[in-house]
């Protein structure tokens, strides 16, 4: 059997795209295709996320363990991930995997001396490389509500209360532990073929197009305001755009 009968050639269009979320569409492949794609963003795209932490002072009312789990899943910014070394393959620190070639060290110290409530956050995560640093997930950068900016809590602090540290951030991938997945969750489907008859459509009056878009749904057929046509609506922000 020929085996170009096996070849693929796949398209992708971006429908939506944003700083925490990606929609595409996927065409002329298979569903082996769409989750092979799936499996690898979940668990083969390295990042960096904290994987070392020596605990030096906590008398917060979280055990060591349970600050170090929490500092683990905190998101780092993972631009990096692409130039750094797998721990366990630097020959420069010999696999110990706390060299600048293959991690990033944080500091956090932070002391509650009110009787107000301290929050300890990620932004109080200080990281010896700048361009890798805990995920800022403020939506809008002119918010001045401070409320906005205050990171992931990792812990609060009563009076007296300390929390000091040294964190080693290393490159891995989701595989490996959950807390190196780039995604929280990455899912598929299939988007049916819509294929509308235009004698048909014809046939019907403005009132009943109307009807007949408002039955549907999931909302998506709209109609031309020129052609007085019903369409995908998907195809006419396209037509707008290329209007435009």
């Amino acid at each position: 059997m020929d085996g170009a009968t096996y070849q693929r050639f796949p398209k992708i269009k971006i429908r939506e795209l944003k700083d925490d979320y990606a929609k595409f569409e996927l065409r002329e492949t298979d569903v082996s295709m769409a989750n092979a794609l799936r499996r690898v963003m979940i668990s083969e795209v390295p990042t960096v996320a904290i994987d070392l932490v020596e605990i030096e002072v906590n008398s917060s009312v979280l055990n060591d363990e349970f600050i170090a789990h929490r500092l683990g899943l905190i998101p780092l910014t993972s631009e990096r991930a692409m130039s750094m070394r797998f721990s366990r393959d630097c020959d420069a620190c010999d696999g110990d995997g706390q060299c600048e070639f293959c991690s990033v060290e944080f500091r956090l110290s932070s002391k509650c001396v009110t009787d107000q409530t301290l929050d300890v956050t990620s932004r109080d995560l200080y990281s010896a490389d700048p361009t890798v640093t805990p995920v800022d997930f403020t939506i809008d950068s002119s918010v001045s509500d401070s409320s906005e900016h205050k990171g992931i809590i990792i812990v609060k602090l009563r009076r007296g209360q300390e929390l000091k540290l040294r964190a080693i951030a290393r490159k891995g991938i989701g595989k490996d532990h959950a807390k190196w997945s780039p995604a929280a969750t990455v899912t598929f489907m299939y988007e049916p073929d819509i294929i509308i008859n235009e004698d048909m459509m014809d046939t019907l009056s403005d009132e009943e197009k109307i009807d007949l878009i408002e039955s549907s749904p999931t909302k998506v057929f709209g109609m031309d305001p020129v052609t007085r046509q019903i369409a995908l609506l998907s195809s006419l922000g396209e037509l707008r755009q290329s209007s435009e």
